[in-house]
């Protein structure tokens, strides 16, 4: 099917019959089929600050900010969301060259823009997705709010792909089958960070068993409302549908000798020496990258740094307190910023490619075997290519672990005690294993 997409600021006259350049909305119009879609993108911005001399198939962009809902946006926040929607209308006409309605590629759109998020046009209050959207305003707390409606829109996407109307009735164990073989082999992506082609990005096992157990969580919140008014609905999760299990492999870290290697490599450039300062840092405190980006030198106090890790302040805040490694401290000593940050830290996309140009350069290519996080399969990768900013956490975790007692380690990795993520940070060594065998 042929379709036309342009992606313009509207033109609109005042009284006095000027064009109206101020403030003006963003929309994408779509033409197909002697059909025509006028979409509100969500922003306005002042025509000065768009661009629409193109080439080629590029997406028309924002050279200057924008609005939306009265709040300045920068240009690209736009610009992302702008590329975005014309690669969602794209993959929507591809897989659907015979069939489409404007009110099904309005949905498109609006689960694209989170539009039905906070924006629900549902008569009946009791509703699936009017429910699921109480859940996420009035349960779910703001660090994840995010995650939860992102199940919400893969719902949103099944229902639209597989052309049904899910009510609490219509979701059996076979629906839920379903939906978990939608989210394996049914999922889309960006083929690529500019790309405007989409490609099958099928989720892993631990995501979807994420998934399912906020879906789970959901109901539950559902029934216990439902149920004030009277209202009683089924629980498939207790009609045989078993929550997929997680995956995981022997944890990938750097070992000591390997640190060492990397704090004293010769770098060519300061992108990459700075770069070795925040990791290697990192891999003597163990922080996650939310929390190490925050660091201030109000932190340390006395060789000893201490902060509360994000993950713990909605619920029982836990102060974590680290004293300094000597490497540690000669790292910090080189750095003098105006803003009071310890480091020259970096947004965390730029921070994990620089980590794996890092490791190239320092020559950390090492043959690890790992579960590949798609397939769940074995596959055998170079260390350099899956470094990541989550290493350096693991790294600290591992290299202490058997050679002091695991409430110390997790006291400064800030892991609750017993918590079960904390297996997945370290190795049992064959020295620890045989240790034990000697015991015997």
């Amino acid at each position: 099917m042929k379709f036309n997409v342009k992606i313009a600021p509207e033109r609109r006259k005042d009284k006095e019959g000027a064009i109206i350049g101020k403030n003006v909305p963003i929309f994408i119009d779509i033409r197909f089929a002697g059909n025509r879609l006028a979409y509100f993108t969500g922003y306005r911005i002042d025509t000065d600050n768009f661009d629409t001399d193109i080439e080629g198939e590029e997406t028309p962009q924002a050279i200057g900010d924008g609005t939306e809902g009265g709040k300045i946006v920068k240009s690209k926040v736009i610009n992302k969301r702008l590329k975005g929607i014309n690669t969602r209308v794209n993959t929507y006409f591809e897989d659907n060259p015979r069939e489409v309605s404007k009110k099904d590629l309005k949905k498109v759109l609006d689960i694209f823009c989170g539009k039905h998020i906070n924006e629900v046009n549902i008569d009946d209050d009791n509703s699936f997705f009017a429910m699921f959207t109480k859940y996420i305003e009035n349960e779910v707390s703001v660090k994840s709010k995010r995650n939860v409606k992102t199940v919400f829109n893969n719902w949103q996407q099944y229902e639209l792909k597989r052309k049904v109307k899910l009510t609490f009735e219509y979701v059996t164990v076979d629906v839920l089958r379903d939906f978990q073989k939608y989210l394996k082999n049914e999922s889309i992506k960006p083929s690529g960070r500019n790309s405007k082609k989409m490609v099958k990005a099928p989720k892993g096992a631990n995501t979807i068993h994420r998934f399912m157990k906020t879906t789970r969580a959901f109901w539950n919140y559902a029934r216990k409302e439902l149920k004030r008014k009277d209202i009683i609905i089924g629980y498939p999760f207790n009609d045989g549908y078993k929550l997929p299990g997680e995956v995981y492999g022997k944890p990938i870290y750097i070992c000591i000798e390997e640190r060492n290697k990397l704090f004293y490599a010769e770098l060519k450039t300061e992108r990459l020496k700075h770069v070795r300062d925040i990791f290697v840092f990192q891999c003597f405190i163990g922080a996650r990258v939310a929390d190490l980006n925050k660091l201030t030198k109000s932190n340390i106090q006395d060789g000893i740094l201490s902060y509360i890790p994000r993950k713990t302040k909605d619920g029982k805040p836990v102060t974590v307190n680290i004293p300094l490694h000597s490497m540690a401290i000669e790292i910090l000593s080189r750095y003098e910023l105006p803003n009071h940050s310890i480091l020259p830290f970096i947004s965390n996309q730029r921070y994990n490619e620089y980590i794996r140009e890092l490791f190239e350069e320092a020559k950390l290519t090492r043959i690890v075997t790992r579960l590949n996080p798609r397939t769940k399969e074995e596959e055998h990768v170079r260390l350099c290519d899956i470094a990541s900013s989550h290493m350096a956490r693991r790294a600290f975790v591992g290299n202490l672990y058997g050679k002091v007692d695991n409430g110390i380690i997790s006291s400064m990795s800030g892991h609750a005690p017993g918590s079960k993520a904390f297996t997945r940070y370290y190795n049992v060594s064959n020295d620890l294993q045989k240790d034990a065998i000697n015991k015997l």
